[in-house]
């Protein structure tokens, strides 16, 4: 497979830790160029200064995805500095206790525009900032991360789920309606992965919430890391994928079949 990324230049939204960090620095390894996104500019210098070391070249550009406003002038300065943006990757946008798994009954419904802002509306936004530059290009690959949770029935994610299968249509219907500028839409959808942050939060909170996940650990055949979704994200990224769009890929260990 061509894994090539040389003079490419790819987004990526919250991408000063966890799994859009993973994403930017194997999209380097591969030979890109990066566009680094987050809500604070100091929790991306190690990010920086791990990707000039591959001798890439790389930028951050401070903006919250859950504000269209932001992120679109995040994307006018990159464009400004790069000229071009091959590779969208839209990731993060939740974070702390504030976007944690919650039962229904439990949850706020004063919550609901929260989480439909930090799972859903971030990546329509990101997509909406670059789509006229794409348009005019007639190129682009634009990869979007959900939870596993829209695609499969999980306790204690009615909320968190129903954007996730909002965000599993949007690729579809996007898909479709950007196949004539030559532009591929694809997601990555992602279960429990063992050591990460939210992980590591929802095990440590409610003792019901923590038994829920830790079950459903137990009963993963694969173990999965956040190196495993970057390398779903990289194969989406490259030629490699020029003729697969609309798809969900579910990195998930095997715990369920979507």
């Amino acid at each position: 497979m061509n894994l090539d990324l040389n003079g490419k230049v790819a987004f990526i939204t919250g991408s000063t830790g966890g799994i859009g960090k993973a994403v930017a620095i194997k999209l380097a390894e591969m030979g890109a160029d990066i566009v680094l996104n987050g809500r604070n500019a100091t929790s991306a210098e190690d990010v920086l200064t791990d990707i000039r070391r591959l001798g890439r070249k790389v930028i951050f550009e401070k903006a919250d995805i859950r504000k269209y406003d932001e992120i679109d002038q995040a994307i006018k300065n990159a464009l400004n500095k790069f000229d071009k943006i091959d590779i969208l990757v839209a990731s993060g946008g939740a974070s702390g206790k504030d976007f944690a798994p919650s039962f229904f009954h439990e949850t706020s419904p004063y919550d609901y525009p929260i989480y439909a802002k930090a799972q859903w509306w971030s990546r329509l936004y990101a997509v909406k900032a670059l789509l006229d530059h794409m348009q005019e290009r007639k190129t682009g690959k634009i990869i979007m991360l959900t939870t596993d949770a829209g695609r499969w029935p999980t306790p204690a994610e009615s909320v968190v789920g129903g954007a996730g299968a909002a965000v599993v249509l949007a690729t579809k219907v996007l898909a479709q309606e950007l196949a004539r500028w030559q532009i591929r839409v694809n997601t990555v959808s992602t279960t429990i992965i063992e050591n990460s942050t939210s992980y590591e939060f929802v095990t440590n909170s409610s003792p019901s919430l923590a038994r829920v996940f830790k079950k459903a650990l137990a009963k993963q055949p694969f173990a999965v890391t956040i190196d495993d979704v970057a390398n779903a994200c990289a194969f989406f990224a490259s030629s490699a994928s020029d003729g697969i769009t609309g798809q969900i890929l579910s990195v998930n260990g095997g715990l369920c079949y979507p």
